[in-house]
């Protein structure tokens, strides 16, 4: 409920704040990222995989600050092994939905920070064993939701073009299996976007 209410009051003060913003931006953005999950399990070996992400953004910049909310769709992958499984990997699609604060002290360049919070369509565990290989569908074992923080760094060229590196910190546990560790997300991005306003 108190995410619900942080993002309903978000959204109502970004609308105030471009109504009377000198820039407001909107447009497609894609990029790849390198995720993994921090998990505390020292039976187990956990590495990071690339993905990819996608969605949209709207940005409203006032003098050097702006507010930019995005709708992203990103892959979530992992690579682990244990005494079990070898050749393990593990891939989730979120839906997430950041909300960052831009802070602009020359030109283009921005540096960022914001929260985030994403949504879990699925999930999937691949692997091999003494028995072969298995895939299995791991969705319930790890929560619906997941709340990050977001810090980055970027640049906005004046014909439209926009790119930025970002780093979002798993702040909640979404293990939801009974017998498992903490695990937390942790995602580098690197994306380039596109102005349709200029």
């Amino acid at each position: 409920m108190k995410t619900k209410f942080f993002y309903a009051l978000s959204i109502f003060l970004f609308v105030g704040f471009a109504a009377t913003a000198q820039d407001v931006a909107f447009g497609p953005k894609l990029g790849i990222n390198l995720t993994e999950i921090d998990v505390n399990d020292p039976e187990a070996t956990y590495k990071g995989r690339t993905g990819y992400h996608a969605g949209i953004f709207l940005r409203g910049r006032f003098g050097k600050v702006a507010v930019q909310p995005e709708l992203l769709l990103y892959t979530q992958n992992g690579e682990f092994e244990n005494a079990l499984v070898s050749d393990g990997e593990e891939s989730f699609t979120y839906v997430t939905v950041p909300v960052l604060f831009k802070f602009y002290p020359v030109m283009g360049l921005n540096f960022q920070l914001g929260p985030q919070v994403g949504f879990l369509v699925d999930g999937e565990r691949t692997g091999e064993t003494l028995l072969g290989s298995f895939k299995q569908d791991i969705k319930d074992q790890y929560k619906s939701t997941d709340f990050s923080v977001s810090v980055g760094a970027g640049w906005d060229f004046k014909f439209g073009l926009n790119i930025d590196a970002r780093y979002n910190i798993g702040i909640a546990d979404i293990n939801d299996a009974a017998n498992g560790g903490e695990a937390k997300s942790r995602v580098f991005l690197i994306s380039v976007g596109w102005n349709f306003l200029k």
